[in-house]
């Protein structure tokens, strides 16, 4: 079950998750509770259904907030470690520590692209978020630093 819940929860949004998650525990929870009827069937078929119901949408809900946890810290770590990545920050030639110098905070948009159609409905384009960069981070060089007198 949790395969199939990892395996679905790409660009998901929590409550597709959970609902997911909700419905895959229903289906396995009836499946199994089925199979290991052996008098009232429908009601323990039921019972097992909603009992997995309950226990997927949880486990939905947990890994989904597990996932994106872990996709904002890795976002975090790439914007303000963006030398480490192979981006150049065009002061290479300047020894930066003889200035007064600070880079200024580059503010980022979420905004969450709702599943919709494209092309006439011939492509199904999945929920997903998208970050913008408003603003882009600046070095702010001042004069040189001057030898402080004793």
């Amino acid at each position: 079950m949790c395969v199939i819940i990892l395996g679905s929860l790409g660009c998901a949004s929590v409550e597709r998750s959970t609902f997911l998650g909700a419905g895959t525990g229903a289906a396995m929870g009836a499946a199994t509770a089925s199979a290991m009827a052996t008098k009232d069937h429908q009601q323990v078929t039921l019972r097992g259904a909603g009992i997995g119901a309950v226990v997927g949408g949880i486990t939905g809900y947990i890994i989904h907030k597990v996932i994106d946890k872990k996709e904002s810290q890795v976002r975090r770590e790439t914007l303000f470690n963006l030398e480490s990545h192979g981006i150049s920050t065009g002061f290479d030639n300047i020894d930066l520590k003889k200035f007064d110098t600070f880079v200024s905070s580059p503010q980022v948009r979420e905004d969450y692209v709702e599943t919709h159609t494209a092309d006439d409905g011939r492509k199904l384009i999945q929920g997903h978020k998208v970050w913008s960069i408003i603003g882009n981070p600046q070095f702010n060089i001042g004069s040189p630093k001057r030898k402080k007198r004793q």
